[in-house]
Formats: structure tokens, sequence, C-alpha cells
């Protein structure tokens, strides 16, 4: 199954508890603590796949977490961190985050990923918060909560060329005989219901052609099944046109150059219609099915000349007459758009975002108090992790979550609040009951 949009949601590992322990050994009277960290939860990562061409993979399942990270043990052994979970998409697929919208990245070729979903950190153990005034720790923390986030996925074929035309104009002939691809092949409309690709091999080089639905007037409104697939041709550097001479026929045999003349301009507005860049890509309009007439064409080309309508080449895909000539004008001609395509050029370091999910750029102190609602709302990501992380049903977690609190100048707002009856989150997390 042809599938080229999904939203799915990502979880991240969440982090493994701490270890709260104690050394035990004979002769050491005060071993101390010695709980170890939790292990690091598993991030979620979308990468592109040479070897995948449809989204289908996310047809019944929607739901994907990471594995979680391993609690710490004594002897401050550190936990197991969570494998990675890496889902595999076709190159060409957009990543957006489906509440903000905002697009997370464009996976445009094979080995492109991106990290959708970070897991949670490790709880530190027992044997972390030893100090000089902190002699026999007795808490540890909790493992921190792995992110989640719903993920749109966007398919946009990566093709060289595209073939477009009105339905039964020969797309799917013309990429059958010219590369390996097998689209199904009838004499009536809308035989092709999804983008095929085709691989075509010509002087040592190759390139890839994308076959697309056939369009129809109105296809950028809905009509048809062009508007379906008509993004798959906005990473496409050349469009191959094909019209049908058959279309142009007349009982008595002749050509009237106006059918053909309306359907191409036709087209042209669709794709004005769906995506104004669209209508500005290089264009080669190629006439097919010239074996099913004997008559000159000179007419023909004359009057789609005086309507500014140049063709670049007329073959017939059903009898191979002249497709090796028009895939041999084609290849200079693509190397050429390959040079000036932005997904073909390899991104400089300086550009590539490097994440770190774990490192607080933002410290204790950076937060925001705001009363909203009746209710009081703290915010501030290291603080927020602070409180996802401390285990409040031990005294000695909480006695440390009210000493940070002392120490960055919230203690007593929260108090406060405490005392009126206003409740008091920090992000997600009623703390005023703790204190």
């Amino acid at each position: 199954m042809f599938l080229d949009e999904a939203t799915i949601s990502v979880t991240g590992g969440n982090g493994g508890n701490g270890c709260v322990s104690w050394r035990h050994e004979k002769y050491i009277p005060m071993g101390g603590p010695e709980g170890g960290d939790g292990g690091y939860g598993g991030n979620v990562i979308i990468e592109a796949n040479a070897n995948t061409d449809t989204l289908s993979d996310f047809a019944a399942k929607k739901r994907f977490a990471a594995e979680p990270g391993g609690p710490g043990r004594g002897r401050k052994c550190h936990g197991k961190d969570g494998a990675d979970l890496i889902l595999f998409v076709p190159p060409g697929t957009i990543v957006t985050d489906a509440l903000s919208k905002e697009i997370m990245a464009d996976l445009s070729a094979p080995g492109d990923r991106v990290t959708v979903a970070e897991g949670g950190r490790g709880g530190y153990g027992n044997a972390h918060f030893k100090s000089s005034v902190r002699r026999k720790p007795d808490f540890a923390e909790k493992g921190e909560p792995g992110k989640k986030r719903e993920v749109k996925l966007d398919l946009k074929l990566v093709a060289d060329a595209g073939i477009i035309g009105y339905p039964s104009v020969g797309k799917s002939t013309l990429i059958s005989v010219v590369s390996s691809a097998r689209p199904k092949i009838a004499p009536y409309p809308f035989t092709t219901l999804i983008p095929n690709l085709g691989v075509v091999t010509v002087k040592g080089r190759q390139f890839v052609l994308c076959d697309v639905p056939g369009l129809i007037e109105g296809a950028s409104e809905g009509k048809g099944l062009g508007d379906q697939f008509l993004r798959h041709i906005e990473r496409c550097g050349i469009l191959i046109h094909l019209l049908d001479i058959s279309r142009a026929l007349e009982p008595d045999g002749t050509i009237n150059p106006k059918a053909l003349i309306a359907d191409y301009r036709a087209i042209r507005r669709e794709l004005t219609s769906f995506a104004p860049a669209l209508a500005k890509k290089k264009e080669l309009v190629v006439l097919n099915k010239s074996d099913l007439t004997s008559a000159p064409l000179t007419t023909l080309l004359t009057a789609l000349k005086k309507a500014r309508i140049a063709i670049h080449a007329t073959v017939s895909a059903a009898t191979r007459q002249g497709t090796d000539a028009l895939m041999v004008s084609l290849l200079p001609l693509i190397l050429k758009e390959r040079t000036l395509r932005p997904d073909t050029k390899p991104a400089s370091k300086a550009s590539l975002p490097t994440l770190h999910p774990h490192i607080a750029e933002e410290g204790m102190r950076n937060f925001s108090v705001e009363e909203k609602k009746g209710k009081i709302v703290i915010s501030g990501k290291r603080l927020e992790q602070l409180t996802e992380m401390t285990n409040f049903e031990h005294p000695g977690g909480v006695r440390r979550f009210r000493d940070v609190l002392r120490k960055i100048g919230l203690f007593s707002t929260v108090e406060r609040a405490r005392r009126k009856g206003i409740p008091a989150y920090i992000g997600r997390i009623r703390v005023d009951q703790h204190l």
C-alpha cells in the first residue's frame, strides 16, 4: 500500500531511577552512600532510508516509544542506557511538529536523520548527593520522563524528472520502456493510482523519473487524483509534459491542434494554482503516440509553436520510437539541474543543528512566575526538570527540593501560596502540597 502522509505519536525513553545504597563491608564501619545513577532513556530518531519508498509502516501503528533507561545499582553502578528507536522513512520525507506546524527536518537524502523525541536523563543516585554538609543522603532522584511529540510525516518523492499530463496520454508506458519500473498499464483513464519511480541509465549515468497520476482540469481543487500527488513533482528538477496526439485526431484522419493546446493550458493552470513554484520549473513538452497517424505533423508543430508551446521531441512510447533519444537529450539537462537544486548540495557543518537535550543551557534561576485562573504557575526548563525528578515521597528528597527553592529565592513565593490555599505548579506538578 502506498502511503505518503502519516501522523504519529513518539515518546523518548524515560530515564532510569537513581539508586539508594550503602556500602557494607567488613572492617569498614562507615562505608557511606554508593547508589549509582540511572541510565539515559533512548531517543526516537527518524532516518531517511533508500530501501523504503512509502510510509505504509505507519498506517496501522501510530505510537512509538524508545527504550527506557535502566535503574542505577549499588557500588555506584550506572544503569543501562536505553537503546535509540530509529524509524525509517523514504528520502524526500518532511518531518513537521503536528501541534506547532514547525518543520523539524527535510530528509531529502538517504542517511539524513533527525531526533524527534529525546530520552530522559537518568536520576542521580544517593552517592551523587554526598557532601560536607550532607554526609548520609538517604534519597535519590527519579528518572526524567522522555519527551512526547506528535509528528506529521509528508512524503514528497525525490526524482530528477517528473512526467505529467492528462490521463491515458502514455506516462506509464513511457516510464516502463525507459526504466525497469512496471506500473499498471490499461486503456482507461486513471490507471495509475500512485506515483511510480523508475531509474534510467544513459551513457553510464543514472537519473530518476517519476510518473504522476493523470491530471485533469480542477485537480488543484480536489478533482480526480492530481491534488493528492501534485506535491510529488515539487522536488523534480525537470517536468516532462506529455501530450497525446490521438486527442487531436479528427474522424477523417486530420489533426486539430486546438485540443492539444487546450490540454496543455489546462495542466499549466493547475500547476500554477497548486503551487506557483511548479509553473516556474523547467519544462519539456513531448508529443506521444506518433505511431497512430501517418499524416505530416508540420501543421501541428507550427500551430503549437504559434501558441507558444515549444515541442522538445516527438515519440511513440508503445513502439519505443524516439524514447532512447529523448532520454539522451534529458541527461545533460538533468545533470545541470542537479547542481542548482538545494537538496543535492551537501550541507555545511555550520548549518547542521547540534542538539544537546540534557545540557541545561538555562540555569536553575532562570524561571518565570505567573498567576493564571486562581493558581500560580512557575516555568523554567531546569527547574521543571528538577521537579519532575524529585521523589516527593521521601523526606530527604523533599528537604533537598526545599533547599534548592531557598537558594533561588522561590521558597517564600510557594510558601505564601500554600498558606493562602492557592495551588502552585512548577510545570505540570503541584508543589505547594509537598512543602
